[in-house]
């Protein structure tokens, strides 16, 4: 079931950083070393210190970037750069975003202490496949910090969208936070610390799955965090504060909710030969082609996103070489039979980022496990017009464009206990890093009925 509960967040002070834009940044897994280059420079309490530390020569047990993450978090609230409310709270979140058509759009949800469940209890349900490097390298963060320091982005549904309006009609009259950031985006934080509201959004969220969209490696940290410390503090009990980890909650039922495509492009092909590639996929795939120009490459991608909405599996694909551009659309029947013959579930064999996972990459251009785990040879994009530009480019040597996994194909997949293949989902817009910090102190047990943490 889902157990949610307010905390007493670590904020940043106002009096100290009047411009949160300059502290606040996306997760740390989608920042390059440039981004976290610029955010370094943009103010010294910015959070990139504590989430994403600069390595240095000379590092070692004692002192590293997780080291200084901790000593960091502890000088900024020895200094009030960073406060802690008083009151245990849950934040209601807003973002305002522009889709690529132009579109503004606006995502709702709210931050919380959710209790941590086991991926086996079947009441938070992960959808991709996570890395053991990772987690390793977040426990000792963790660790250092003992905080969470960006919550996990998860997903539930309400069709009557009760726990939103609850919220939203229990929040405080101003946000504590409201700015817009250096991508567009437009976020806005309030408290709601009303113990009414607080007990009512409790209860309506009890027994509800939860989804995971965003935060698989924090999520499964968390637990590992979580079974450290039971060893270490075995009569805490179950209200202890590592029994719990801040998520961002958002209704999949509102309208708002965003999924990007996740482009492959791909380099260091050598010698491979894109003719011989479509002759291959021909049983597979009906290929059609749109030989180069502005207009054909608009038509080539109205087709794949009409494929898409007709339910169709459809990729797109253009290499270096060709001024063409192809749109391999599955057969289905002879794909299908193909992805049941590998051992692939049902539930799996629709998605399109499943087919040319399976299907394209690795029976038709073979490429190895090895190959499509290094970022020197497959990077990923969401914007179609800078995909096609780094082919064209030479950047890279082809690139394969699909549409966006559904929401509805996320739930089905992680209702099934299913996992769907690495970058199959991107979630946009992100959820901010340095929102709210929430401490995990063991020597405070909260009152989670109407106190908190």
């Amino acid at each position: 079931m889902a157990e949610i509960a307010p905390f007493r967040g670590l904020r940043y002070n106002p009096e100290k950083v009047q411009d949160v834009a300059r502290v606040v940044i996306p997760p740390y897994d989608v920042i390059s070393p440039a981004e976290q280059d610029s955010y370094y420079r943009a103010c010294p309490y910015n959070i990139i210190r504590l989430e994403l530390g600069r390595s240095e020569a000379g590092d070692n047990e004692l002192n590293n970037a997780h080291t200084r993450a901790a000593s960091y978090l502890r000088k900024w609230k020895e200094e009030r750069i960073l406060v802690r409310d008083e009151l245990p709270s849950i934040y209601y979140y807003e973002q305002d975003y522009s889709c690529e058509s132009g579109r503004r759009e606006t995502r709702r949800g709210f931050i919380c202490a959710m209790r941590l469940e086991d991926f086996a209890s079947g009441s938070v349900r992960p959808h991709e496949r996570t890395f053991q490097a990772v987690k390793d390298e977040r426990l000792r963060l963790m660790l250092a910090c003992h905080a969470n320091l960006s919550p996990v982005f998860a997903l539930y549904s309400d069709v009557t969208l009760a726990v939103d309006s609850t919220l939203k009609e229990g929040r405080e009259p101003a946000p504590v936070m409201s700015f817009t950031d250096n991508k567009g985006l437009t976020h806005r934080l309030w408290r709601v610390a009303n113990p009414e509201a607080l007990h009512a959004a409790g209860e309506l969220m009890r027994d509800r799955p939860i989804f995971i969209a965003d935060g698989h490696h924090r999520y499964e940290t968390a637990l590992n965090y979580r079974n450290h410390q039971r060893k270490i503090f075995p009569a805490a009990g179950s209200r202890a504060p590592f029994e719990y980890i801040m998520m961002y909650l958002s209704n999949l039922n509102q309208g708002g909710l965003t999924i990007l495509p996740t482009h492959r492009m791909l380099k260091n092909l050598d010698s491979w030969d894109p003719v011989s590639f479509l002759d291959r996929a021909r049983s597979l795939f009906d290929i059609r082609e749109f030989k180069g120009s502005e207009v054909k490459q608009d038509r080539w991608r109205f087709e794949l996103e009409s494929g898409g909405r007709l339910g169709e599996t459809v990729v797109g694909f253009f290499s270096n070489t060709s001024e063409s551009f192809y749109l391999l659309t599955a057969k289905r029947e002879a794909v299908s039979l193909l992805l049941a013959e590998e051992g692939v579930p049902g539930e799996l064999r629709g998605l399109d980022v499943v087919v040319l996972d399976r299907v394209i990459l690795r029976r038709l251009l073979g490429l190895s496990e090895e190959y499509l785990a290094s970022e020197h040879n497959i990077h990923f994009k969401h914007e179609f017009g800078e995909a096609v530009t780094g082919v064209q480019s030479g950047r890279y040597d082809a690139g394969f464009l699909i549409n966006p996994t559904r929401i509805e194909q996320v739930q089905e997949v992680a209702t099934a206990g299913l996992i769907m293949p690495h970058k199959s989902t991107y979630f946009y817009p992100k959820v901010g890093s340095g929102l709210v910090i929430r401490c995990l102190s063991t020597d405070e047990e909260a009152n989670w009925q109407g106190g908190g943490s």
